[in-house]
């Protein structure tokens, strides 16, 4: 057995290989010595190569956000396809349940700061990955939390289950925004507001006083952090995580 935690790369296999919503799919590593792994802290991401003799891909490090509550046997990364790009094709298309993967030890800052203090988690699209695992972990000792997710639809709303079930469970606040809901998506069902994060929205149903959490592409990011700051939230209570293909 090893060592919980470890140095350089270490081999991680992949047990389960499951879909999220069209696009996004999550991947489940254990460590191939039966080992214990490094808890992670929530919000951290996990850098890692394909394990492989091709060239296309040997040696290409990659970093992916770990999705789940922190925990010392298993990882999970949730991946969305990027059309063109090199790495996530591979996990979506090759990589199979018993793979191998190389990773490091997770690692980043974009941690929680402050658990006392009330805490906005702001996701836009599959930026939703390490808020995720902060939500996971913070839900099951408070509820002073407020969870908003803006995605186009239905069709590609990751986690929202899992979602429901802790604000239900827990008392967490729950918003969700949809960009472009479907004919049968259906508001205060499926979905609380139509368009986008709007100044007013947060001027009107947000503590400003709050700690903020954000992730999503680099539009909803500066989108977000534009209305904080006009609002007057002190940009040192502002963390963000920019996803970008």
């Amino acid at each position: 057995m090893t060592n919980t935690a470890w140095t350089n790369f270490r081999e991680l296999i992949l047990v389960d290989k499951v879909p999220v919503c069209p696009g996004i799919t999550s991947f489940y590593f254990k460590a191939k010595d039966g080992g214990k792994l490094v808890k992670h802290t929530p919000g951290q991401f996990l850098p890692f190569k394909i394990k492989t003799n091709d060239p296309k891909y040997k040696d290409v490090l990659r970093t992916y956000s770990l999705s789940m509550f922190p925990n010392e046997y298993t990882y999970r990364i949730s991946v969305k396809k990027i059309e063109g790009g090199l790495i996530s094709p591979y996990l979506h298309e090759n990589l199979k349940i018993g793979d191998s993967i190389e990773a490091m030890v997770p690692t980043g800052l974009f941690t929680i700061k402050n658990k006392t203090n009330d805490t906005v988690l702001i996701s836009g699209g599959i930026g939703i990955t390490p808020l995720l695992s902060m939500l996971y972990a913070e839900s099951s000792t408070r509820n002073n939390i407020h969870f908003i997710q803006a995605v186009q639809n239905s069709s590609v709303h990751p986690f929202k289950e899992d979602i429901e079930n802790i604000a239900n469970l827990s008392g967490i606040k729950n918003t969700v925004f949809y960009s472009s809901p479907l004919a049968e998506d259906k508001e205060s069902v499926d979905y609380n507001y139509k368009g986008y994060i709007s100044k007013e929205f947060l001027k009107e149903n947000i503590n400003l006083n709050s700690d903020f959490y954000l992730c999503g592409p680099p539009p909803f990011m500066k989108s977000v952090e534009s209305h904080l700051l006009e609002l007057g939230v002190n940009k040192a209570n502002i963390y963000y995580e920019l996803f970008s293909s």
